[in-house]
């Protein structure tokens, strides 16, 4: 896929370093392990100057702190946005360390690993800098899209290449000892021994993420493009069985919880002719009678380019209020 560039937004006007803008943003970021998405988000959660580039664009040698202070400078500087920024807020698909100012280990981007981005960033920046997980940027999204208010427990699953959860409780990730909690993708199948990238073996996540609809192309659907296989395929026993262990996932954790709120998304669920009726039947079914059952409200979500970005946005917005550091900037 090209690398896309949008300019977007009513609050900008075209000059020599790309566009001035109007008031006060927010640098939203996404990194993925394929693709780095980027924008500057405002107080209405609108993304001007949106860019989608491969990740291997921005992080192309063995320090990658560095590639990404040198790609940030740049960008800012080609669109003017170097005395409009207020804070840094980037979502990555990694484990981090409790205090959200470390990126642990995150497996599918090279050389990332025991990390101090907050610091490095804010010494070179000298604006506030925030970090949480992907899942957690996607959370504030959805939340905000549908309108959810922030009491109580809430919680998110999200269905990609793995599986991403989020347990927000009165609007707060639960972050656990660690900074590793709501790793639901990691709960141990009886019967299976596949390898997992996070070293142990027979994770969920590998038979009810998309690693497990790839594999099934590669060995079993042959000449079925992987965004065609719910289409072809969709009535076939295997992913009937893929279908029900999502939702044996989701169920999991809603008998555990009880939550106000069951958030449903990611590529999988996104997937065209993805059988959305049959998985809120199967989460039904395998969530305890009467209750939770009979007061769950579940909500399934979309993906966009943008979601992660603004949700970067928000979360930092949240916190700039919170630490009481945001001055006299526009809310």
């Amino acid at each position: 896929m090209p690398d896309l560039i949008l300019k977007t937004g009513v609050s900008f006007a075209e000059g020599k370093g790309g566009i001035f803008m109007q008031e006060h943003y927010i640098l939203g970021m996404d990194i993925g392990g394929t693709h780095f998405r980027i924008g500057a988000v405002d107080r209405r959660d609108q993304v001007h100057v949106f860019r989608k580039v491969s990740v291997k664009k921005v992080f192309h040698s063995k320090d990658p702190l560095e590639d990404l202070k040198e790609y940030l400078a740049d960008y800012m500087e080609q669109e003017g946005l170097r005395e409009s920024v207020d804070a840094i807020s980037i979502g990555f698909p990694a484990v981090l360390n409790r205090e959200r100012t470390v990126v642990l280990q995150a497996p599918n981007v090279s050389y990332m690993e025991n990390l101090p981005v907050v610091d490095s960033l804010k010494r070179c920046f000298d604006i506030p800098v925030y970090i949480d997980r992907d899942v957690c940027m996607a959370v504030h999204y959805d939340m905000r899209q549908l309108g959810l208010p922030e009491k109580g427990i809430l919680i998110g699953c999200y269905f990609g290449t793995g599986i991403g959860n989020v347990i927000c409780m009165d609007g707060r990730p639960l972050l656990g000892k660690d900074g590793a909690a709501g790793e639901l993708g990691h709960i141990p199948v009886p019967g299976r021994s596949e390898p997992c990238g996070c070293g142990n073996t027979g994770c969920m996540e590998n038979i009810a993420g998309g690693k497990y609809l790839a594999k099934l192309c590669a060995e079993v659907y042959l000449n079925t493009p992987i965004s065609d296989i719910f289409t072809k395929h969709g009535q076939d026993s295997q992913l009937q069985d893929f279908v029900d262990r999502i939702a044996m996932t989701v169920a999991l954790e809603i008998n555990i919880l009880n939550p106000d709120y069951v958030l449903v998304g990611g590529g999988v669920t996104n997937m065209k002719d993805f059988p959305l009726p049959l998985l809120t039947e199967k989460i039904h079914s395998h969530v305890r009678k009467p209750y939770p059952d009979k007061s769950l409200q579940l909500f399934f979500t979309e993906d966009t380019d943008v979601k992660c970005v603004v949700g970067a946005g928000i979360r930092a917005r949240n916190a700039l209020k919170d630490t009481d550091i945001a001055g006299g900037l526009q809310f």
